[in-house]
């Protein structure tokens, strides 16, 4: 499932990029569709932390993302890094005692506090007090109420002008003394977007960066799985079914790890990530891709004693991973912890894997000869074929 967020550079004195206001969106339409405040920015953050890369996201610079009433209070951007983050206080967040505390103990942390779309009150004099940076919306705010307050506060505080649309209003935001701009003269929001990982995606993945290294930890990939309840049970269901890897029931995660070894472990793994992707639309082309890596793999094994049969089994499984997640393979493949040979098939390099895949996909197009190698292929895809409901029937509906 595709992911939104958009973002708005905002520029320093020198007109350097300083950091970037995120936005919520829900589609590539560049515009906010109402939905609660607190879903709205709970979105970014999922978005901006989870699913982007946030260095890329930000350029190295800080995220100013909008934060409401109830997150304030419940000091939720404490659980966000400090050195990345500007808080923004909402126009309507009221200086309850609440508020004021959270936010004391959010400086006190190292967090930037910035009052969003500020328009001064009497009441909202102690948040002025915890604020770093006062955003003005310089289209609703009269000049020289701006003035006063950046003549008033300007030496200890940064002032921001929000919706800077020409050049002759950018003259005026920096005679007045703004230290930082915002708006469509610069750059309106572009909307950037990105294939969500879920959570069990993210834990498979780690089990993989794991059996990736020279000598695997098999209590650290136990304590990795046995933090989601859905995995650790798929993980006991398979070791005590398809794998049938001795006639005593497995008890735990860890004695399941290493019961089924470190080869079965990676195949489950990989197979475990593939699910993960699936949605109604992709459920056939991940189907075939799994029965894809199947053949790739028991040919390998007879056949091309130069190629590892599991990688065989990986470059067929992932063969349409681009297709499934409609992304570049070239970004896909540089996130699995894969043998360069694999990636290099994916990518379209000429390799022994790549041939055989290429001949693998040729058979399931009917473009094959027939009569030079339709009896073995049509073997190793029946055993495939037969390989892949079986693990279907144990495994796909637990």
């Amino acid at each position: 499932m595709k992911v939104y967020v958009a973002r708005q550079p905002i520029f320093d004195q020198k007109l350097r990029v300083c950091g970037y206001e995120l936005l919520y969106r829900r589609s590539e339409k560049n515009i906010f569709e109402h939905v609660d405040d607190s879903l709205a920015t709970a979105d970014v953050i999922h978005n901006a932390y989870l699913v982007f890369n946030f260095r890329e996201l930000t350029e190295g610079t800080r995220a100013f993302i909008n934060f409401p009433q109830n997150l304030i209070e419940s000091e939720v951007p404490a659980l966000l890094p400090r050195q990345t983050l500007v808080v923004e206080v909402l126009e309507h967040v009221e200086p309850t005692e609440k508020v004021l505390a959270a936010l004391r103990s959010l400086r006190r942390k190292g967090y930037t506090i910035a009052l969003d779309d500020f328009v001064f009150e009497e009441k909202y004099r102690p948040l002025i007090g915890l604020a770093d940076i006062i955003k003005i919306d310089y289209q609703a705010t009269p000049v020289d109420q701006q003035k006063r307050l950046i003549d008033a506060l300007g030496h200890r505080i940064e002032f921001l002008a929000e919706k800077i649309e020409t050049p002759f209003e950018y003259e005026i935001a920096k005679k007045l003394g703004y230290h930082m701009f915002q708006g469509y003269f610069f750059s309106r929001p572009t909307v950037v977007h990105g294939a969500e990982v879920h959570p069990l995606r993210h834990t498979l993945t780690e089990v993989l960066k794991e059996l990736d290294r020279p000598e695997p930890n098999f209590s650290r990939i136990a304590s990795q799985i046995e933090r989601s309840v859905d995995l650790s049970y798929k993980m006991l269901r398979s070791v005590n079914t398809v794998y049938q890897k001795g006639r005593h029931t497995i008890q735990s995660i860890e004695q399941a790890v290493a019961r089924i070894g470190l080869d079965e472990m990676r195949r489950w793994s990989y197979l475990m990530l593939l699910r993960e992707l699936q949605t109604s639309e992709s459920k056939e082309l991940i189907k075939q891709s799994v029965i894809r890596g199947k053949m790739m793999e028991l040919i390998a094994d007879e056949t091309l004693p130069h190629v590892t049969a599991f990688d065989a089994f990986i470059t067929g499984i992932f063969s349409s991973l681009d297709v499934i997640l409609d992304e570049e393979m070239q970004s896909l493949v540089s996130e699995l912890p894969v043998e360069p040979i694999v990636k290099a098939a994916l990518l379209g390099e000429d390799n022994e894997l790549r041939g055989l895949l290429e001949m693998v996909l040729a058979y399931e197009q009917l473009t094959v000869h027939v009569e030079e190698t339709a009896p073995d292929l049509s073997r190793y895809y029946v055993e495939a074929i037969r390989w892949s409901q079986t693990y279907d029937a144990e495994v796909n509906n637990v």
